[in-house]
């Protein structure tokens, strides 16, 4: 997971209390370090190097961010490229294991060690690196909305979508409707990060020819119209049918709702394998819009939901947040408080989430843990 900053060795025998998931999690890790290893002294040696094997410099601007996440650890692996980022001009990869950075080895490195190395001051990271794109497929790989069958969307294609700051721009941008009702748009059927979200709850779908042949409007009061267009009437009509049936599934609470709520009665150590946990502070809210005060809860991240508990010793969480569609921002410059960080809804009838930690590292940790659970829930919801 994202957070985990404690590294395992590899295995000397799988005991009566170590199931046989880990054991092998944990001999994988070892055979990827042999294989990169084995790379890395190849190298050395003068042989010439294979198209696993890449020098990826990410330059960022300064006060910047390089644009990529990692998790894992010994060796940690990049989970995530963020758009329009240098890090994706860089040529860098999703699976991309990171052997060295700026000519220090991280092979041996904890997940922490390696953000604190990356942000140790320097705004040009020099990253020796072994790619597993073609090794490790489909389990590490950049599939973006055209996933394996496992993780294919409920329905996808291009859609011609109304610019929000025109009357007459349309642009075009693939769409997928995944297992959590929320409609997903991406800039192309190639790209693993959208670049927004509808959760489809209370919405209303309207055909709206008089805009533009083919078109619908997905309405709800509050919340800005999302205008559509396909290249057909057929296709058309076979959006209009989809979105509304995913709008009355939400409304009649949906499997990843359920599955919220049933996780909200029970302890936070009883939540298996979560993303991330640990305080936070979280500053109040009153209706959508934020106050000055704040308050200190335990929290656990679990499938892009965060469950608010007491403490950590609470019989059940308080509250969960579905996080379903939000966008992530590093900063928080209205809250007043030193690391904060906001957890931004597509949809404005929604809540905005402030939250701050102790931190700065702290603060790194659990931007790269929601980054992973919400874009790993995308990538399997």
């Amino acid at each position: 997971m994202v957070c985990d900053s404690a590294g395992s060795e590899c295995p000397t025998e799988i005991g009566e209390d170590v199931s046989l998931k880990k054991a092998l999690e944990d001999l994988l890790k070892c055979m990827l370090r042999v294989w990169c290893r084995e790379g890395q002294a190849l190298t050395k040696l003068g042989v010439p190097t294979t198209e696993s094997d890449k020098r990826v410099v990410v330059k960022r601007e300064a006060g910047g961010e390089f644009g990529f996440r990692i998790h894992g650890s010994k060796p940690v692996v990049v989970s995530a490229i963020e758009p329009d980022t240098p890090a994706e001009s860089s040529g860098l990869e999703v699976g991309d294991i990171i052997m060295s950075v700026n000519g220090k080895s991280v092979m041996d490195a904890t997940h922490s060690e390696v953000v604190r190395l990356a942000h140790s001051g320097t705004d040009v990271l020099e990253l020796e690196v072994a790619r597993t794109c073609n090794v490790l497929a489909p389990q590490l790989s950049r599939g973006g909305p055209k996933e394996s069958a496992v993780e294919a969307p409920l329905y996808s294609g291009y859609l011609w979508r109304k610019a929000a700051t025109s009357s007459n721009k349309w642009v075009r941008r693939w769409f997928a409707l995944r297992r959590d009702n929320c409609l997903y748009y991406y800039k192309t059927d190639a790209d693993s990060q959208p670049v927004g979200a509808v959760m489809l709850l209370k919405y209303d779908v309207t055909p709206t020819p008089d805009i533009r042949p083919h078109s619908f409007a997905i309405t709800k009061p509050g919340a800005p119209t999302l205008h559509l267009a396909a290249d057909t009437e057929d296709a058309a009509s076979r959006w209009s049918t989809i979105i509304s049936e995913a709008v009355e599934k939400n409304e009649q609470g949906d499997t990843w709702l359920d599955t919220s709520l049933r996780m909200q009665q029970m302890p936070a150590c009883a939540i298996q394998r979560p993303d991330c946990f640990g305080y936070l502070s979280k500053q109040q809210d009153h209706g959508r819009k934020s106050t000055g005060s704040w308050s200190r809860r335990y929290c656990v991240l679990k499938d892009a939901a965060l469950y608010f508990y007491d403490d950590a010793n609470a019989e059940r969480a308080f509250g969960v947040a579905c996080l379903h569609g939000f966008r992530v921002h590093g900063s928080a410059p209205t809250a007043g408080r030193k690391h904060a960080f906001e957890l931004q809804p597509s949809d404005p009838t929604q809540r905005t989430y402030t939250f701050a930690t102790e931190s700065e590292m702290d603060k790194k940790r659990w931007l790269a843990a929601l980054e992973y659970s919400i874009d790993r829930w995308i990538k399997i919801g």
